[in-house]
């Protein structure tokens, strides 16, 4: 299925047997995959750029009882389009977010409040990184205006000294060849790999 973390499976708790297996819904192999990902990633994009540039959570938090129940019955009904099999239903629901994102800042800004520090951003890793909640500042001293539930803070100048030592590895070394030889590249996936195995002969 497509990641997103607007569209995590939430199936209720029952006591499993061997053969219960999870199957994801058609559409995300049929030839709808193409429209299913489409619908999800527009979703992710429009939360993407509010949360970086508000903080993650507060439009929610500023938005009136009544706006913000709908906003999450909005986000509910596209949990659960996604895990149907509906791809035109699906598509409604990810419009009907979209519209719920754009509601909750035009709520915001007609009540006077005012978006984060331009200088930091919060957002979440991708899921198969954790989806755990960063904040990346311009400089150390821009931490005192980051949310502080946000798990972990970086500056600039601490992530170029994190690729930097990274790129000095095995690993890293290749990524940053490839960057280097291929600009628009992008990394999907990191798999740590032991290489320590004793040689058998």
């Amino acid at each position: 299925m497509a990641n997103s973390k607007y569209a995590r499976i939430k199936r209720k708790q029952k006591v499993q047997t061997a053969d219960d297996r999870f199957s994801a819904p058609a559409m995300y192999s049929d030839n709808r995959y193409d429209t299913v990902c489409a619908a999800i990633n527009s979703v992710d994009q429009k939360a993407r750029q509010l949360e970086q540039h508000w903080g993650i959570g507060k439009l929610e938090r500023l938005a009136a009882p009544k706006l913000a129940v709908a906003f999450e019955q909005a986000r509910q009904n596209f949990q659960d389009a996604c895990q149907g099999d509906d791809s035109n239903y699906l598509t409604q629901k990810a419009n009907n977010l979209i519209e719920g994102w754009t509601a909750l800042e035009r709520s915001a800004r007609k009540n006077g409040c005012s978006p984060n520090d331009p200088r930091v951003w919060e957002f979440y890793a991708p899921d198969d990184a954790g989806g755990q909640k960063y904040a990346i500042v311009d400089h150390a001293s821009d931490t005192a205006a980051v949310n502080m539930d946000t798990t972990r803070v970086y500056s600039l100048d601490e992530v170029a000294r994190i690729i930097t030592s990274w790129e000095k590895t095995n690993l890293g070394s290749m990524a940053a060849e490839t960057k280097k030889h291929f600009p628009n590249s992008q990394i999907n996936q990191i798999k740590l790999e032991d290489y320590n195995d004793t040689i058998p002969f």
